[in-house]
């Protein structure tokens, strides 16, 4: 009866020590693949083309699939400066706004395709003053939006990366 104990217990420290020792993966995090998302956006594009922008909200509302957007986002898709103008104006305000914060974090890794979604009226969800304001965000993220606003060369997007940076600018001393 001892000896069944005393093995049982050593067997049940093997377990926990072994998971321990399994648990510290010191290798970095791995991306999480999100399945083909660059067709993804190429189908949302589609649909905005032939059902209209209109028609092509109504369905994301109706099939819950506004997510297929944020991952379009998420993605740094080039197709997101075509989608996001044509229906972000017809997504209801949390959509909107959640629409708004992915963009925003994205804009750390993909800026050129951030950049190019936005535009300079201010009255739109999708000025480029809004996308960049650094509002309810890390000093961090702002930190970093600097650095991959600045890192953008595209002439065409000049104006709107200086705007960004000066509304990151702004925030930053007025806070």
């Amino acid at each position: 009866m001892h000896f069944a104990r005393t093995s049982t217990l050593l067997g049940l420290i093997g377990c926990a020590v072994g998971a321990a020792f399994l648990s510290l993966n010191t290798s970095p995090l791995q991306p999480v693949p999100y399945g083909n998302t660059e067709s993804s956006a190429q189908h949302l594009v589609q649909m905005v083309a032939v059902d209209g922008p209109r028609q092509a909200a109504e369905t994301l509302n109706h099939d819950h699939k506004w997510n297929e957007v944020r991952l379009a986002i998420t993605a740094g898709q080039p197709e997101t400066a075509r989608l996001l103008p044509a229906l972000m104006p017809l997504a209801g305000p949390a959509t909107t706004r959640s629409l708004q914060q992915a963009m925003r974090h994205t804009l750390i890794t993909h800026p050129t395709a951030m950049l190019a979604a936005t535009t300079e009226d201010t009255t739109t969800p999708l000025s480029t003053t809004t996308i960049c304001s650094p509002n309810g965000m890390s000093a961090l993220w702002r930190s970093h939006a600097q650095l991959a606003v600045s890192s953008v060369h595209d002439s065409q997007l000049a104006v709107r990366a200086k705007r960004c940076l000066d509304t990151l600018d702004s925030k930053a001393s007025g806070s």
